[in-house]
């Protein structure tokens, strides 16, 4: 029997499995293997009836927060040539932006589906941990990039059909993603927060994003509260993160280190340098920074922020020059990664919607459901949609 989204083509993110597909991770420095099977995401994918017509590209090991490959180009942005299209799945996000599909697949580490979500004017979501088939149960989730709430919705009703192939099982669905999509909340409690998770200063534009949205909750009868996600705090967050990040390059074979992106040249050495107590006491502090964050989803439904806390930097600002300490570098992807890391650590679902004009590109906002609240997060997205849409918003390209 077809599947529920039979015919509908799409394309993979080069980063993750495909069959028959050399997997590249948008590296000139790693061999390419043809892969003999399907990541278990896109298996989903593949199931429910989608159609792969290629394959999109990535950020290099998909560690930096701009699709700027050192092997397949720069993935611009439809809606302005001179700036990034955001990452790592910035290929999928050009792809849907500019009318080539209506779904891309993606996946989400630290805010790589939301944050190009937000720059080029789409639907991008996380979902909760453990809720779309992977090979482990981690930070990052695959998912898909869109221009509807429905659309999302649709996807993940495919990808959590799919059998799981490791131990969690998330709780069962009342009803369809698809249906809560359609379907308005009841009054919800909302927290707003411009708080970021890692060092950056907020830009005026992403406040405006979220004022804008907050309006809008509050004329659709919901129940706005200004708080901040308790015990995050930037500076103490950072440096386990950077640990953390620097070793997921360590996991590639390099066949030719002159030919990394200079970012991950850099985090391969610093990786190289970390000692396995090291790693393990950053993930322990990452752990135990996270549990009193929580709590803040015992007394809301919803946390509204910004997706991105700045605008979308222009191409080439933001990874590392030649001569320069590699540091900072790493500093501007984090300020990308800002607003979305948390939801990665708490295995919470986010999802970016475009809601209102930004200059010099779209910027979104972010919304955080609580433990394996997707549905509610898609019903309030949903609402929004309705509420202001955005599907008529496309770059004259």
């Amino acid at each position: 029997m077809p599947g529920p989204l039979a015919g509908v083509p799409t394309a993979m993110k080069d980063l993750h499995s495909e069959r028959g597909k050399p997997l590249c991770s948008s590296s000139a420095a790693i061999k390419h293997p043809v892969m003999d099977a399907d990541s278990p995401a896109i298996r989903a994918l593949r199931d429910a009836g989608l159609v792969s017509i290629g394959a999109t590209v990535s950020a290099e090991f998909g560690v930096s927060a701009v699709t700027e490959s050192p092997l397949h180009g720069v993935a611009i942005n439809p809606w302005n040539a001179e700036r990034i299209s955001g990452g790592s799945s910035g290929g999928a996000a050009v792809a849907v932006a500019s009318g080539i599909l209506t779904v891309a697949h993606g996946s989400d580490g630290a805010g790589s589906i939301r944050e190009p979500a937000s720059y080029c004017g789409l639907v991008g979501m996380k979902a909760s941990r453990g809720r779309v088939p992977s090979n482990g149960v981690g930070w990052a989730s695959e998912g898909v990039l869109t221009r509807t709430v429905e659309d999302t919705a649709a996807a993940l009703d495919a990808l959590a059909a799919a059998e799981l192939p490791h131990w969690y099982r998330p709780p069962e669905r009342s009803r369809s993603f698809l249906e809560a999509a359609r379907t308005d909340p009841p009054p919800l409690r909302v927290a707003v927060s411009t708080m970021p998770a890692l060092p950056v200063e907020v830009d005026p534009e992403a406040s405006r994003v979220v004022e804008a949205v907050a309006d809008l909750l509050a004329d659709l009868g919901h129940d706005l509260v200004r708080r901040d996600i308790p015990g995050l705090d930037p500076a103490r967050l950072q440096e386990p993160f950077e640990t953390y990040w620097s070793c997921i390059s360590a996991g590639y074979t390099i066949e030719d280190e002159d030919s990394l992106d200079p970012l991950n040249a850099y985090l391969r050495q610093r990786a190289l340098q970390t000692d396995t107590l090291a790693y393990v006491s950053a993930l322990d502090s990452l752990v135990a920074q996270s549990i009193p964050m929580y709590a803040l989803w015992r007394d809301v439904d919803v946390v509204l922020t910004p997706t991105s806390a700045i605008p979308a930097p222009r191409v080439g600002e933001v990874g590392t020059a030649p001569g320069e300490d590699p540091i900072k570098g790493l500093h501007r992807v984090e300020a990308l990664a800002a607003m979305t890391f948390p939801a990665n650590l708490l295995g919470l679902p986010a999802i970016s919607i475009p809601v209102i004009d930004a200059v010099p590109t779209p910027l979104g906002a972010q919304l955080i459901g609580g433990p394996q609240r997707d549905d509610v997060v898609l019903s309030l997205a949903g609402q929004l949609e309705r509420a202001r849409p955005w599907r008529g918003r496309v770059p004259m390209i």
